[in-house]
Order: structure tokens, then sequence, then C-alpha cells
């Protein structure tokens, strides 16, 4: 939960410890044996670390957060050590996952988190039993995806434009050679596409495109990671090309007479034009398209660099003070502090890194004629690399990484290890602001990845 969305989270805290406990809503409970919250669940751990039941340094929180916590005192902890709950039996399990689907269903604002398109679609798989394939590849791909980090891991399980996965899932699912979504699904990550797979779900996560994308037919968003272009057999007139609207909006393709058919180097064998095959999958209405994108900026843009810190949750412990940075950073206008931001980013970079190392075992020191030395942090983030790519056999990460790898060894880029070393000890070296922004976004992902 705080991985998802700190800002509400953190908000939470502060009304629970300036106002109290204040008892709009009790708390759903389900007694199965134990004390399950179904319905507050976030005021509960809010709770929980105001009094201790769980570390505070533990969740990355900001320095104001814990000191607010630490100044309760024992009024405050008396006078809310106990708090309203409605508690049902296991036999009223039925009663309560109603009560929880008509509290979300209802779209209320009065202080509700509205649920993610993540849990609507868990909660109509787990509960109504609903077909949900999307969910079902997420899942699998956060388990076993080669090209995601720790970070995206925590955050997409809980928040990701599942309903864009579903319609690229649907035009992907015949130009691969299956029938179904499931089928797709139930094969990955076996499947011979693997690597194009992985990168569709990556992107999606990280908006690279969405439903105007995959549903353009000027332009083909499949066929940019070597999706193969499906294929109509000669033998069969066009007029039964055709997908029926119910299987469409099951995910299904009617296809007897449609094959994805590609040469042993995966490319496609026939020019056919996707636009004569389009048509037929998935559903063709727009009235949608889009309405999940954020607003984009140039990379050279500022609030791209804002857009990219803000997705940064650092987690783990003794991690307190690249919180700290991460939020100068963001209050920080390159334009006008283009030295203090470099300042700060080589900061987070030489402490994720030593953090990282000591997390893994990788050792800081070199041994050099006999004397033991620290290491360059040039010489530390190429160590973080080659474990974070498994000594580069993991091609995901490999591709991730490069721009960020690429961009820190250059021996005079603006933001490489030298750079950022002249600008501490060389009284002349400066910099100028144009250009930090776009190499910010080669190096983003190593930082993101460290923490």
């Amino acid at each position: 939960m705080i991985a998802i969305k700190p800002e509400r989270f953190h908000a939470i805290i502060e009304s629970i410890i300036e106002d109290g406990y204040l008892p709009t809503e009790n708390l759903i409970i389900l007694n199965d044996g134990n004390y399950v919250v179904k319905e507050g669940n976030r005021r509960t751990a809010a709770l929980k670390l105001i009094h201790g039941i769980h570390p505070k340094d533990n969740f990355g929180l900001p320095d104001s957060i814990k000191k607010l916590i630490d100044s309760v005192d024992q009024d405050w902890i008396k006078e809310n050590s106990k708090i309203p709950c409605s508690i049902y039996t296991i036999s009223e399990k039925d009663k309560v996952e109603k009560i929880v689907n008509l509290t979300h269903a209802k779209g209320e604002k009065a202080s509700r988190d509205p649920w993610t398109s993540v849990a609507k679609a868990r909660q109509n798989r787990d509960q109504k039993k609903s077909s949900e394939p999307g969910l079902d590849m997420l899942e699998k791909y956060l388990s076993n995806g080669a090209n995601l980090t720790n970070q995206q891991k925590e955050r997409w399980s809980g928040d990701y434009p599942i309903t864009v996965l579903d319609e690229a899932l649907r035009h992907i699912t015949p130009r691969l050679g299956y029938s179904t979504i499931n089928s797709l699904v139930s094969d990955y990550p076996k499947n011979k596409h693997r690597n194009a797979i992985e990168d569709i779900v990556r992107d999606i996560g990280l908006q690279v495109f969405g439903f105007k994308d995959i549903r353009s037919e000027s332009s083909d968003f499949a066929e940019k990671y070597g999706i193969p272009k499906l294929v109509v057999n000669n033998t069969t007139p066009p007029a039964q090309q055709t997908v029926s609207p119910t299987s469409a909006a099951q995910g299904q393709a009617s296809e007897p007479h449609a094959t994805a058919a590609s040469t042993n180097n995966g490319q496609p064998s026939s020019p056919t034009s996707q636009k004569n095959t389009a048509p037929a999958i998935g559903p063709t209405n727009n009235s949608n398209a889009g309405s999940t994108k954020p607003v984009a900026y140039a990379i050279s843009d500022q609030r791209s660099v804002t857009q990219y810190l803000k997705k940064i949750t650092v987690k783990g412990a003794n991690r307190q003070k690249l919180v700290s940075l991460r939020d100068e950073l963001k209050r920080l206008k390159i334009k006008d502090n283009p030295i203090a931001f470099c300042f700060l980013l080589r900061s987070m970079f030489e402490i994720s890194a030593t953090i990282y190392c000591g997390e893994n075992s990788i050792p800081l020191t070199v041994q050099k004629k006999g004397v033991t030395q620290d290491k360059t942090l040039s010489a530390l983030l190429t160590d973080v690399t080659k474990h974070l790519t498994s000594n580069n056999n993991n091609k995901g990460m490999v591709k991730l990484l490069h721009g960020a790898n690429s961009e820190l060894s250059k021996p005079i880029g603006l933001l490489s290890v030298t750079s950022m070393n002249q600008l501490v000890h060389n009284k002349s070296f400066s910099i100028a602001p144009h250009d930090i922004c776009t190499l910010f976004n080669n190096v983003y992902p190593l930082l993101e990845a460290m923490n």
C-alpha cells in the first residue's frame, strides 16, 4: 500500500495522529480463526506503525512522518488502543464480500481510496470466479519476468493498467498462433516469443503505449516487438477471416483459416497488411482510447524528471537519507540549480550503491599493492550492474540498464562519474542546465534498480 500510493498513506498517518482515530466507518473484520481485515486496511496498517507493532524504519517513511510517530504520547496511545470494528463469523463470509463489493462499486469519493484495475480484476477472478487472463499474465510476469526491477514488481502488483494489457493480448494472441488468450497465458514463460511478450507487458506498465496505439490502423504496435503479422490462408475466402463479437469479448479468436506464420528467425513470411486483419480482432470502440495515459512530457522537460522521481518508492533499511535526497531533488528547478541537482544525484548514486553492495555481499574495498582501498563510485556501479544482470546473463536487465551504464561510464558526460567528481573537487568546473533532463532519463533505471 505504501509503494502504490505513498502520499495517501502518509496522509492517513498524519490525520490519525493529529485528530485521533475518527470512527467514521467501522473496520470490516472476518473471523476465520484469525482476524482478517476485509475493509479498512490502510487505517489498520497506519495504526500498526504508529503503535509500533511494525517497526517504522522498515518501510522507507519520510523523516517527517517518523518524527510525528515519535511525538505520540501515552494519552494518545491509551485513547487509540482500541477501535470500533464490525466482526463477522466465517459463516457470514458471503455477506462480508457483498459489503466490500458494494463499498467499492459505488465509486464514492468521501475518503475512499478507489480500487485499482488490478484489485478489481483480482476481486472479479477470486470471488466471482470470472476469467481474468490479463491479471493471470501480469502475476506470472511479475514472478518470471527478466526485464523488470524489484521496484516495478512492487508497484505493478497493486497498480497496473490491466485493461490495456487485456487489449494488447487480444491483438497478439492469433498472431502468435494461439486460439485463446488463456492458452497464450498458460504457455508463458515457455512461449517462443517470450522476450517480446515481456517487453510488451513492461512497456504497458511504464505507459509507453496505450489503447490508442493498440487500436491504431496507421501503425502496428506489435510489429515493433517482433510479433509476426497474421497471415491469411489463400485457400479461404477473405469473408471468412473474422472473429465473432462473442469470442472477441472473451479474448478468443476463431481462426481455423488464420495462422501466425513466420520463418525460422521469427520474421513474417508474408508482407500481408495488418490493416486487413486488425478489425477482426477485439472490440473496435475507441471511446476509451488513451483514457488511462498520463500527460507525456519531452525527455528534455524537467517535468519528465519529476514524473520519474515520483515513481521512486525507496524500500529497505538504512535508506532514510535517500528519501530526503529524492524529496529535495523533486523541489529543485534544474534550470536554476544545475550544480545542486547533480550534487544530490551523485549522493543518491553513491549511497544507493554502497547500501546495495552491503545487502548483496559485494565488497566495498579492493586490494592494490597490498593496501586496502575503497572502491571508486565507478567501480561500485560496475559491480552493482554485474550483480543486477547476473553477470550479463539476464539480457532483459542488460537492456534496461544499458543507457545508464553508457552514460555514467562516459569520461566527459555531464552526469558521468568523472563529471560528478569534478563538480565536487574541481574549483573551475561547472555545468549548464541544458541536457541534464535528457541525461537523467538515461541514468534513472539504475538508480531505481538499486532501491
